[in-house]
């Protein structure tokens, strides 16, 4: 269809933009033409004439443009700030956490009233043995041992035997994690009136262990004697598959007890949690 002008045709533009025109269509064509002529893209012109105008298409009057959702926008932004800021605070707080891993050293002259040796490495229970040979606390209490674990396996740590274990060692078999170590823990050093422990564990482990028991012991002074694990190498960690896995479970459980999100029985007999 064509619209004359003189001896010229009109431009498709202004035919588009031609109110006449667009009720010819209407007139000899019916709507359904004129919602197909609608949504051409040469028909923009007519769609912002007829805005002027005030003529609307049956088209545009049955299904009228949908305003853009703005408060939806607005919440996508705000949650991917948040999540944003979420996932560097994350990322920041567990760089500080492996390179609080990288100062821990050993005191040899550290001495204190107990020594508690926190059971998930052998390494563990020798240092702590060592150290109780050569004098530097009272007792030792091993925490968290294996119900099947004889005395005898552990006096193996030891150059004094089983003489040793009669003499200063206390054995705890009722904690089942690190918040039962904790428990069992300030209930010993209630026992034993003692101001000081050295506590002993690997390197990883020392953090979250730190954190359970001062929040039982808020008065006691608490010595780390970190061992290091072979397991994990802190100086290419991030090259290491195995310390990599290690770091990241640590520091899952590590922000867990921040939290106390307890996901699991501290104790296989009850202990209330009483600080001095």
């Amino acid at each position: 269809m064509s619209v004359w002008q003189g001896s010229a045709p009109i431009p498709l533009h202004t035919r588009a933009a031609d109110p006449i025109f667009a009720q010819t269509i209407r007139k000899n064509f019916g709507y359904g033409r004129l919602a197909r002529f609608d949504r051409l893209v040469w028909a923009r012109p007519m769609r912002q004439a007829s805005a002027i105008t005030g003529m609307v298409s049956p088209a545009q009057a049955e299904h009228p443009p949908k305003r853009p959702r703005r408060w939806l926008r607005w919440i996508l932004e705000i949650t991917g700030a948040c999540l944003l800021f979420f996932t560097a605070a994350v990322v920041t707080d567990f760089a500080y956490f492996v390179s609080s891993l990288q100062n821990q050293t050993p005191n040899p002259a550290v001495r204190a009233d107990g020594i508690i040796a926190l059971t998930g490495g052998a390494d563990r229970i020798s240092e702590a043995f060592d150290l109780l040979n050569q004098g530097r606390a009272k007792r030792l209490l091993i925490t968290g041992v294996n119900k099947a674990t004889s005395q005898q396996a552990l006096a193996g740590h030891t150059a004094g035997g089983v003489e040793v274990l009669d003499c200063c060692v206390d054995i705890d078999r009722n904690a089942l994690n690190t918040l039962g170590n904790a428990l069992e823990t300030a209930r010993w050093v209630r026992d034993k009136q003692f101001k000081s422990i050295i506590v002993v564990t690997s390197n990883y482990h020392m953090p979250r262990s730190l954190l359970e028991l001062r929040r039982v012991l808020p008065d006691t002074t608490l010595i780390a004697y970190p061992v290091i694990s072979q397991n994990l190498k802190l100086d290419s960690w991030w090259m290491d598959p195995v310390s990599v896995r290690l770091l990241l479970s640590e520091y899952v459980k590590y922000a867990s007890a921040t939290f106390q999100l307890r996901m699991e029985r501290a104790t296989a007999d009850k202990v209330t949690a009483r600080a001095e």
